[in-house]
């Protein structure tokens, strides 16, 4: 026989409050019998199962061979979902009798009112959707930066899912709730009133005969529920859905804040890099530290809210003011600060020359780039040359590539090798007091070549730019 056995019979007779002597009394046997059982050391005779089975209504075969606990735990799983089941069933049933019970004029006045219930839900939810979906890309392009395309596109994709099915489901529990406000409880509410007035008096045996209930102009009212009143069980899990859908929603808000954390107190440290700036270093400082605080109140109510934890709300509240203060504060003395500045744009002495020559081929044209919706136009120069020569200015901390598709067209970009210098001179700068324009857009290319291929290279790029504008 099974170890099963001696487990779920332990375990039975503890959750029904039996002690080995009780249990033995009631099955005529003696308490070592009882404790043998318990131990592995012994088992009953067949007969002894059975009367145990009976006794606590158990299957022979889950008593023997199975998990007893683990047995329990499916049937209230099965019973839960039984009674989710039933609860929709007879929601469609009330539903469908309420509506039987209508007179004409009452039931066109029910399903106009439906409709507009739908209509200004669904128009809510769709408001909703959109204003949250303005909110998460504002706040999600910061980190859409450091990440790829296609990383950036499937997490979009996946909120803005999320977020529909939330909507969807939202709007649905909210319908069925005025559904069942408006109408079904009101519709209680008259049938028991009919039913205990013919109670008292026979002169309503006609209104029972006709089994209707009219719902008359001036009876019907909007009747606030009575909380004693029990909900609908799958209306109660729809419910449960939606809140798990909500922190779940607000777990992916405190991922976001917990790394933007971890960015703000990165920004505390290199702030130091910039002490000398005096009323600026303090102004970063601080504006860095009452983020970070009000950071930290946002991600402790999340962390409350998932796991339905009690806030501190007077702190929270108190907390969030001083930070803003001393965030208003730092605002300040970074503009008093930065009113010492020198600003400095790209001037001759900080600029390079890079030059590239490319042999003339048929189908050759010089792409051009569009940066920030600005397109970049390039000089062509004519020279008494065979090939194609190219000259780039840029400034001096980054490099310029040229890359040749050949027929597809050729074009210069520019990069940067060496990014921690490029940290190093802002930061050098800013100590003295100076801000430069490190832009690399300010890059000026021209093209030297003869009359004859520079007529080409446009004839050539004409054609591409009109292809393209057909695709």
């Amino acid at each position: 026989m099974s170890n099963y056995f001696a487990y779920n019979l332990k375990k039975i007779r503890k959750e029904n409050n039996l002690s080995q002597e009780q249990l033995a009394d009631e099955l005529g046997v003696s308490r070592q019998a009882v404790s043998k059982w318990e131990s592995g050391t012994a088992y009953p005779e067949m007969n002894k199962i059975i009367a145990l089975c009976d006794k606590f209504n158990l299957n022979i075969n889950d008593l023997l061979s199975k998990d007893i606990k683990e047995v329990k735990g499916e049937e209230k799983s099965k019973k839960k979902l039984n009674n989710y089941f039933y609860s929709f069933l007879n929601f469609i049933t009330d539903s469908i009798n309420l509506f039987i019970n209508m007179n004409f004029k009452s039931k066109v006045k029910f399903i106009f009112e439906e409709l507009a219930v739908i209509i200004i839900v669904s128009l809510i939810s769709w408001m909703g959707f959109h204003f949250i979906e303005i909110i998460f890309d504002r706040a999600f392009g910061f980190v859409a930066s450091f990440v790829s395309f296609n990383v950036n596109y499937y997490i979009r994709g996946i909120f803005s899912s999320v977020l529909m099915i939330f909507f969807v489901v939202l709007s649905f529990i909210v319908f069925l709730h005025i559904f069942k406000t408006r109408y079904l409880d009101y519709y209680y509410k008259l049938k028991n009133q009919i039913l205990a007035e013919d109670e008292l008096s026979a002169s309503k045996e006609e209104t029972l005969t006709n089994n209707k209930i009219l719902f008359k102009n001036n009876e019907n009212k909007i009747i606030i529920r009575d909380p004693k009143h029990s909900e609908y069980n799958f209306i109660h899990g729809l419910y449960k859905v939606i809140i798990t859908i909500i922190k779940s929603f607000f777990a992916f808000v405190g991922l976001f804040l917990s790394i933007m954390l971890v960015c703000l107190f990165s920004g505390i440290i290199v702030s130091f890099t910039v002490y000398k700036t005096g009323l600026f270093f303090i102004g970063i400082l601080l504006a860095c530290l009452s983020l970070g605080v009000i950071d930290i109140i946002f991600i402790l109510l999340i962390f409350n809210f998932i796991f339905n934890r009690e806030s501190n709300k007077k702190l929270a509240i108190w907390s969030f003011i001083g930070s803003l203060i001393v965030f208003a504060i730092s605002c300040g003395l970074i503009f008093v600060g930065t009113l010492s500045f020198d600003v400095v744009k790209n001037n001759e002495a900080s600029l390079k020359t890079e030059t590239f020559e490319v042999t003339m081929e048929e189908g050759l044209f010089y792409r051009r780039r569009y940066d920030k919706g600005v397109e970049r136009l390039e000089k062509y120069i004519e020279l008494d040359i065979d090939n194609i020569k190219i000259e780039c200015s840029i400034n001096e901390l980054f490099n310029v590539q040229l890359y040749n598709q050949g027929k597809s067209g050729m074009y210069v970009y520019e990069c940067c090798n060496d990014p921690i210098n490029i940290v190093r001179e802002i930061i050098d700068n800013l100590n003295n007091r100076k801000i430069v324009n490190f832009n690399s857009d300010s890059m000026e290319v021209k093209i030297y070549a003869s009359k004859e291929n520079i007529d080409k290279l446009k004839s050539n790029q004409k054609i591409y730019m009109e292809k393209i504008c057909k695709k």
